[in-house]
């Protein structure tokens, strides 16, 4: 499956990226408010991926569950799983191995597919995850 980097500003995230790209926040976890991904450390792209709806990080390595899905369009990719602040990862289930918070194990937030040719990437949800410091228009 290919991998399109956005070119522009998508709605719901242009407050979100840099012009260059990159995460203007802190990516964290919308549960426990753990610091995911650092700002400016991923890039966001546009990519089509299934990805199973929360549930516990033990029953995401059990491949003969099967899980309801979301499909899933914008994520924070990364080619360096050390760029991680805070990231779990489950056992392979199909090539592909899902993200979760290290911290409060929700997830799936993201994955990564080992079938992929080129370098490994690491893809985030933007979907799955909230971001610190962006302004929710209050004031402060």
């Amino acid at each position: 499956m290919a991998t399109v980097e956005v070119a522009t500003k998508s709605s719901g995230s242009t407050d979100l990226i840099t012009g260059e790209g990159t995460n203007v926040f802190d990516v964290c976890c919308p549960r426990c408010g753990s610091v995911v991904l650092r700002k400016n450390s991923a890039k966001l792209i546009e990519r089509q991926q299934s990805i199973p709806v929360y549930a516990k990080k033990s029953e995401l390595s059990n491949p003969s569950n099967e899980f309801p899905t979301d499909m899933i369009t914008q994520f924070w990719a990364v080619h360096d799983m050390y760029t991680f602040e805070n990231v779990g990862f489950t056992h392979s289930v199909n090539s592909i191995r899902y993200l979760t918070c290290a911290d409060c194990e929700l997830g799936p937030i993201g994955f990564q597919d080992m079938a992929e040719c080129q370098p490994t990437a690491y893809y985030v949800a933007l979907s799955r995850t909230c971001h610190k410091g962006q302004s929710t228009g209050d004031s402060q």
